[in-house]
């Protein structure tokens, strides 16, 4: 395994657009990941990914990462939002995800963030010191655009000394 490298979106070219795209579609296949073969991003795009490369140098995992804030007793919180986690199903098993959490969580605590949040499953990310929450709330638009706060299960890890709060915790924004 080669070590995470970053990746700012900004410079990403054509060449590795392509690559980022063919993991994306490759690992995400539901009928609603289709939105992968045009764009290397879901919700809206982030700034920052991190990749690793396998021994032929080819893209074997790849982690998106959005800088974010939550509101918490009215005291506003910056987090990353982990998006679109994916590893290639021939290099799964070998560390990848956990290898470039290490990376992100690193570089976020540097960068004064507080919290990563993403939405997954417990199995995957609890070794890499993530728990899940039910407070966290999102504004959602209804099938008649009425845009309603709905609590959504999240998994957080704390980057800095305070704990996630224990009221409601409201993610400005998009759900990543």
């Amino acid at each position: 395994m080669t070590e995470p490298e970053y990746l700012a979106d900004a410079s990403v070219d054509a060449a590795m657009d392509e690559k980022i795209r063919a993991l994306l579609t490759t690992c995400f296949t539901g009928p609603q990941n289709a939105v992968f073969q045009t764009r290397r991003y879901f919700h809206d795009p982030y700034p920052h990914r991190w990749i690793v490369r396998d021994e032929r140098g080819a893209l074997a995992a790849h982690v998106g990462v959005h800088e974010r804030r939550v509101v918490a007793d009215g005291k506003p919180l910056r987090i990353v939002g982990i998006a679109e986690v994916s590893v290639h199903p021939d290099q799964r098993g070998r560390g990848h995800v956990r290898a470039i959490l290490r990376e992100v969580h690193a570089w976020a605590t540097r960068e004064g963030f507080e919290f990563s949040a993403l939405f997954g499953k417990p199995e995957v990310y609890g070794s890499s010191g993530y728990r899940s929450v039910a407070n966290l709330s999102v504004d959602v638009a209804g099938p008649d655009g009425r845009i309603a706060r709905k609590k959504m299960p999240a998994m957080v890890r704390p980057l800095a000394q305070a704990p996630w709060p224990a009221g409601e915790v409201f993610l400005e924004g998009a759900v990543f």
